[in-house]
């Protein structure tokens, strides 16, 4: 792989998405220079030695798909690929590339805010650049927005949960957010409420999953199809394939997946000698209307064995997390685990923290609604054991063990 000289890599350390730093990712890529793009405040002592790869390229730490951080290598190449097929799959959708301007709200060291250099280079655009402190001034924030618009057609954004949820929170988020034909969203974290507040809103958010080691994106749900229900992280796009493998594992097949630095120079495939990539992600592929689409179902290192069946604990989450919405049930948090047992390998335990002050009656009335609701799932999914913790005295634990 690569060359017999090595390269050097050069650092550049950001805050945010300051333009500076924008300028500097883009003059060493002029110069075909090697660089990692790290945030300021990351205190990471490894110091990468010279690589035998060629610049120009990028270097970034990602949150790690498979448990564990990783550092990630990708040839410019890889991103602009990316960019690319992002565009195909807009201009089908009857997006003018050119009349489009992207609103840039992430920090550069991720993928998601490094791509929108990439994109609007390929696609030929303005990118905009929104600072953390203007995203949580709504109302300057919606000003600026209009102001920024002049005669474009079409806004595109990337937003992280964290920062949908905070805008759906405020009249003149709800306004900004209203503003954009596009907002693309790791499919993976939304949670019921929120979607059902952005359908309602119609918002066109488009559900995606991809991650570092992909540059970004490999599949996205169209906002249409969002808006209509569809409850997946969208079609497989064009220049990748998806598989799920025996353990349920997302395998990804894709000219655009990086290679891991693994310390000092050493680098490593991310994809086996057939070209395939295996995730740390669980997730199932169905067919609509002669289109695959991808469905996210949690991380294996959160899944567990429960009587030859895998339970994941982020299904039953959001399970009760909806249920305790819909019927206004006074718990202000709780928390999902395994116990072992003899005869299922592994049971489930849920520990709640009702909110201050809930009286005996209550809590018994809503374990008792809990309980019901939990009775019409499969087995292995049915908690064995229901925990009250209380907030001020985390000593008394009343265990309900409900009997079958």
């Amino acid at each position: 792989m690569g060359s017999t000289m090595k390269s050097k890599i050069h650092i550049i350390e950001v805050e945010n998405n300051e333009n500076q730093s924008k300028e500097k990712i883009i003059q060493k890529i002029r110069e075909n220079k090697i660089i990692y793009i790290k945030n300021k405040f990351y205190k990471n002592e490894e110091v990468l030695n010279p690589i035998h790869e060629n610049g120009p390229a990028i270097i970034l730490n990602s949150s790690g798909s498979c448990g564990k951080p990783r550092t990630c290598f990708h040839p410019i190449d890889n991103l602009k690929l990316s960019a690319a097929t992002s565009g195909k799959w807009l201009k089908e959708q009857g997006f003018e590339l050119q009349n489009c301007v992207i609103f840039n709200t992430l920090p550069l060291n991720h993928i998601s805010g490094l791509m929108p250099i990439f994109r609007s280079q390929t696609w030929g655009c303005d990118c905009i650049n929104i600072s953390p402190n203007l995203i949580k001034k709504t109302r300057e924030l919606l000003l600026f927005t209009i102001k920024s618009k002049k005669n474009k057609k079409h806004l595109i954004t990337s937003l992280v949960p964290t920062q949908l949820k905070r805008l759906l929170a405020q009249k003149e988020g709800i306004s900004w957010l209203k503003m954009f034909d596009l907002i693309w969203v790791g499919g993976a974290s939304i949670n019921r409420e929120t979607k059902e507040k952005c359908i309602e809103e119609q918002i066109k958010l488009a559900p995606c999953y991809g991650s570092t080691e992909t540059a970004a994106m490999v599949t996205s749900l169209k906002p249409k199809e969002f808006l209509m229900g569809f409850d997946n992280v969208g079609e497989i796009l064009p220049d990748t394939k998806i598989r799920i493998n025996e353990q349920g594992l997302i395998e990804i097949k894709s000219a655009r997946i990086g290679i891991e630095i693994i310390d000092s120079a050493k680098t490593k495939n991310f994809k086996n000698k057939n070209g395939w990539w295996q995730t740390g992600d669980l997730g199932e592929i169905n067919q609509i209307n002669n289109s695959l689409y991808l469905k996210f179902l949690g991380r294996i290192d959160n899944a567990f064995n429960s009587g030859g069946e895998i339970v994941f604990p982020e299904v039953i989450e959001s399970r009760l997390n909806d249920l305790i919405i819909k019927e206004n049930i006074p718990i202000n948090k709780f928390n999902i685990s395994k116990i072992p047992d003899k005869l299922w390998g592994n049971k489930i335990k849920v520990i709640v923290e009702f909110r201050e002050p809930t009286n005996h009656k209550n809590i018994e009335n809503s374990l008792n609604l809990l309980k019901n609701f939990s009775q019409s799932w499969p087995k292995h999914e049915r908690p064995e054991t229901w925990i009250i913790t209380n907030k001020n005295t985390s000593t008394e634990k009343i265990n309900y063990k409900f009997t079958k």
